[in-house]
């Protein structure tokens, strides 16, 4: 799990080859042996059928790093822990002494300068080559750009400063704000692509390119995955009118927007904890007994029962397994969550004085799927709280709403890698704090980079 080059073994097909060659070129690996059935990297990048392969497998590219965006956010908070078998990298996340040597430090930057590199490459690409559509070049232009913003996105998450340039070796770091701030442009040109596409023209390229009945690895929905996106780095980003706006276009009942396993790959969240010996990590004991009475959401993400194969019962960082998106081989990855744009709503308006709205959406979070009764029906695609609206007196004070929006979000949003920066957004409202607050710049990039600054 500490290798920093390299793509993903359980990639099958021209989709996974294709991507390969780009993620090998990206990465600037000088490997001795070449596939003699494999496209070279030229072909990749001249031939329109390869291209269109290609972009269908950028989405599996970022699938299969997403263990490596969320592991340390998961691990430095209140979300997950070790077990015994942890390795050492994990073990220094959960104590806060992480090494700027170790794997678990550089592995997201080398993460975000492949995807972004290989993003970057079938962009330039698709504006060259005859034989692809204004369509399909619009589409892929807004859906490269959607995924290099989220993997930088969550490098802003991780770090005090780093690259936002990968089209050469040596660039200089920038501050995570000004990081975010291309992370925003970013989604931005890629939302004013897709509003440039008919229905009809979206619905052919989302069947060539993301649509899992067309075999593409991914249930993207590109207008939808871009607006998530960005009403969550315009909330990071302290711009809370524009959240209001972005968060208010996604369509609380549309279908998820999904990354895929099908049975050549393997869900990186379950391969880490379940798979045969890899059981270093699971829920924290904490995420249970900090729930409030009655809150469903805890045993949708995990597994609370412990035993002498998947706990270490009795102390205080006992780990539980994981259900939801990671407590199976092929479990799918949301890429976002319906309500985590409520709470984003919600935020916003509380920051912006609106406190009542704020409150509203709030209880609209918490008592999903509580019937008038009191009755829960729960979901087997999204946690719901099934837990009785709050009371207006209790958030009807600025310290009330945010440190309730604390508690929705840790219990909604479990798996996405997003606690460490609410911890630090919020820490006015919380006694919690993560064990560290940014991981060290990595010595990898010290060592490769002229211009990192160390």
């Amino acid at each position: 799990m500490n290798s920093t080059h390299g793509t993903s073994s359980s990639r099958r097909g021209w989709r996974g080859v294709a991507v390969a060659a780009l993620a090998l070129a990206a990465a600037g690996c000088d490997l001795d042996l070449v596939n003699p059935n494999g496209p070279l990297e030229e072909e990749v990048l001249s031939d329109a059928e390869l291209l269109l392969t290609t972009v269908a497998g950028l989405q599996s590219q970022f699938a299969d790093n997403f263990l490596v965006f969320v592991r340390a956010p998961q691990l430095v908070t209140d979300q997950w822990s070790t077990r015994p078998a942890a390795l050492a990298a994990d073990v220094s996340l959960v104590r806060g002494t992480p090494d700027p040597t170790f794997g678990v430090v550089a592995d997201p930057f080398a993460a975000t300068f492949r995807i972004s590199r290989s993003a970057q490459l079938v962009r330039q690409s698709s504006a060259q080559i005859a034989g692809i559509s204004r369509a399909q070049r619009t589409g892929i232009s807004a859906l490269s750009q959607l995924l290099e913003a989220m993997a930088l996105g969550y490098l802003t998450q991780q770090y005090e400063r780093m690259p936002v340039r990968f089209d050469s070796a040596g660039a200089r770091p920038v501050s995570r704000e000004d990081a975010r701030d291309t992370v925003i442009a970013l989604l931005e040109r890629a939302r004013a692509d897709v509003g440039t596409l008919t229905a009809a023209e979206l619905g052919a390229f989302r069947a060539r390119v993301l649509d899992t009945s067309a075999g593409a690895n991914s249930g993207l929905n590109l207008p939808n995955t871009i607006n998530a996106m960005l009403a969550r780095y315009y909330l990071f980003d302290g711009r809370y009118s524009q959240a209001l706006e972005a968060a208010g276009r996604v369509p609380l009942t549309a279908p998820l927007s999904l990354f895929q396993f099908p049975a050549t790959q393997i869900n990186p969240l379950f391969q880490y904890m379940s798979l045969g010996q890899l059981r270093y990590v699971g829920a924290r004991k904490e995420f249970f007994t900090d729930a409030q009475a009655g809150d469903a959401r805890p045993t949708f993400w995990a597994d609370r029962a412990p035993s002498a194969a998947n706990s270490t019962a009795g102390t205080p960082d006992s780990a539980f397994s994981f259900r939801a998106y990671g407590g199976s081989r092929n479990d799918p990855i949301p890429v976002y969550l319906p309500d985590e744009m409520r709470l984003i709503q919600a935020e916003a308006h509380a920051r912006l004085g609106n406190l009542p709205a704020a409150a509203t959406l709030i209880n609209q979070v918490r008592s999903q799927g509580r019937s008038t009764s009191g009755e829960c029906t729960t979901s087997a695609t999204e946690p719901v709280g099934c837990l009785a609206p709050l009371a207006a007196q209790e958030l009807d004070t600025p310290a009330e709403v945010f440190a309730q929006i604390l508690y929705e979000r840790r219990y909604e949003l479990f798996n996405l890698g997003l606690r460490w920066d609410d911890l630090r957004r919020l820490r006015a409202f919380t006694s919690e704090r993560p064990s560290t607050e940014f991981l060290p710049f990595p010595q990898s990039e010290c060592d490769r980079n002229p211009n990192a600054g160390c």
